[in-house]
């Protein structure tokens, strides 16, 4: 169990995982937060010293693992524990060995806090010391926080300006606040640090294209993609394909973008800020069959429109034409909605005779149902693409290079241009 800030930092900077998680120090007080419901329908098991509620196994890690299964675990959460063990690098290297290659790990210990035994109290870590203590461990977020909730202190990478900061606090306080670092981290492969990561290819498969395949099942797997965040909200889309659409956006002098699959509105927020930087005469216009996750006005922000309903039903598309004049500039289409072919098949039809030659398509998401991640999926959109493009040769025209621009696309065979 943790405090409210440790939960904060947990669900805001890895909202959802994919796999079974385990808690270290879960037990019950009746006066803590609870991670076990925010990943509701996870499999997850609570460890501690001491059998009570919320304790599934008691299993001292420094000691070893018990009967947990090694490399396992999707997620380990490890909060206000390590100070109250004799042997923290014991502990350190056994929750390693639990959690999978490309599992997240998240940390939280006391830097300046009260002395409070359980069943004793050892330590006190900075930052740099629980980087030590995990060496096989990437870490992506740092953070102090104080007593006083959702008051965080981001610790930059060289630590720089963070006394500063502290005076102020203490300034502010006539005293020095309680402070607790929170980390988050993803565990490499089996071989080496973090940092060290070999990269075999096949043979007839050059290095970058292996490389850009294991970055890309790293970066879809441990789910870092759900954390990312534009102007603070979430958008859930491979950084290099972003980096792509706004190139795409201003070489090809784009005037509309119709998306579909809004979500939490990260990516509609992120297109009409770059039709606003060149100044264009036209909107994004962005669709999803409801609201309930949105993070986004539903109106006000300039140049934006949000429609709801099917996607691919008449009812939206008659609206998308009454929106977008016939006689306009160049339209650039993602469809990232329902990824199931059948729905991505019904977009395409409906979509594709709305752009004129030149306009531009991406058909998010193609790298699932095994191309190459999530073998499980089903016929997906890299399935609808094949079908639409057998019933209707010559109208659209794969545009490869900007696809392998990065070598690591969440739309391999997924951009296009109308012929």
């Amino acid at each position: 169990m943790g405090d409210v800030n440790q939960r904060l930092f947990l669900t805001r900077y890895l909202p959802e995982i994919s796999g079974p998680i385990l808690e270290v120090g879960s037990k019950d007080y009746g006066n803590t937060a609870s991670f076990r419901d925010a990943y509701f329908g996870n499999e997850y098991i609570g460890v501690d010293l001491s059998s009570g509620k919320n304790v599934d196994r008691v299993i001292d890690l420094t000691a070893g693992i018990g009967d947990l299964p090694h490399s396992h675990f999707a997620l380990v959460i490890c909060c206000s524990v390590l100070e109250h063990v004799r042997r923290p690098r014991d502990m350190a290297e056994n929750l390693t060995r639990l959690l999978r290659p490309g599992g997240a790990i998240y940390v939280a210990v006391p830097w300046v806090w009260r002395y409070h035994p359980y069943p004793d109290d050892y330590f006190r870590f900075s930052w740099r010391g629980v980087a030590e203590l995990f060496p096989r461990i990437a870490w992506s977020n740092r953070l102090y926080s104080t007593n006083v909730p959702d008051e965080f202190i981001e610790i930059p990478n060289d630590g720089s300006g963070v006394d500063n900061q502290l005076a102020k606090y203490t300034e502010k306080r006539k005293y020095l606040p309680y402070l607790q670092v929170h980390m988050l981290g993803i565990r490499a492969g089996e071989s080496g640090e973090a940092r060290t990561v070999e990269v075999p290819h096949a043979p007839g498969v050059s290095a970058i294209d292996a490389a850009g395949e294991q970055y890309l099942r790293w970066y879809y797997d441990t789910n870092v993609w759900k954390r990312l965040n534009y102007r603070g909200v979430r958008i859930l889309k491979n950084v290099m394909d972003l980096w792509n659409y706004q190139e795409i956006i201003h070489e090809r002098r784009v005037e509309w973008v119709i998306e579909t699959g809004t979500r939490h509105g990260g990516s509609a927020l992120y297109f009409a800020d770059l039709l606003t930087a060149r100044k264009a005469a036209g909107l994004v216009i962005s669709v999803d069959v409801d609201h309930d996750s949105l993070q986004i006005p539903r109106d006000g922000i300039p140049g934006l429109r949000l429609l709801m309903g099917d996607s691919a039903s008449p009812a939206i598309i008659e609206q998308i034409r009454s929106l977008v004049p016939t006689q306009r500039g160049p339209v650039f289409v993602i469809l990232d909605s329902d990824h199931r072919r059948d729905h991505v098949l019904r977009e395409l039809n409906a979509y594709v005779p709305l752009m004129q030659p030149g306009d531009y398509l991406i058909v998010e998401d193609t790298c699932i149902n095994g191309h190459p991640v999530r073998p499980e999926f089903g016929p997906g959109p890299m399935e609808a693409i094949d079908a639409f493009l057998e019933n209707n040769p010559g109208v659209l025209r794969a545009d490869r290079s900007r696809e392998e621009k990065f070598a690591c696309t969440f739309a391999p065979r997924g951009y296009y241009v109308r012929a």
